[in-house]
């Protein structure tokens, strides 16, 4: 894994919709991430699904960070950012909000990179004429 962040976990005030959306009802933009993540080329999701409700409910138990701590890590392995299972831990307990609002920023810079067509290659490659 070589890649960083597109965004820093400490970038989380902005845009103010997710930032809102962090702190006020998180249980609708891990659900709206999650669905990104299993297509990322989706410039947006659903808020209320499946992932969303799961989510509530863990809340309701105090174990949101758990699930968050997860679904960092899949976006963590998908995309091959830099980290480990311990500080996605931590970051997702004592800053969950942060942790949502960087996750949604890089399910857009990644569905941003898949949608300008992801691999571009160099201007003097070519293939030999037949």
């Amino acid at each position: 894994m070589s890649n960083e962040w597109n965004n820093s976990l400490w970038d989380c005030c902005s845009p103010f919709k997710e930032c809102f959306l962090a702190w006020c009802c998180p249980c609708f933009l891990y659900g709206r991430s999650s669905e990104r993540l299993y297509d990322p080329a989706l410039k947006e999701g659903s808020y209320v699904n499946g992932d969303c409700c799961l989510f509530y409910l863990a809340s309701c138990c105090g174990l949101w960070w758990v699930l968050m701590m997860m679904k960092r890590r899949d976006l963590r392995e998908k995309f091959g950012i830099k980290g480990s299972v311990g500080e996605d831990c931590i970051l997702s307990c004592c800053c969950s909000c942060c942790v949502l609002v960087q996750q949604e920023k890089e399910l857009d810079a990644q569905a941003n990179r898949l949608q300008t067509g992801g691999y571009q290659a160099p201007p003097n490659m070519a293939y030999p004429p037949k």
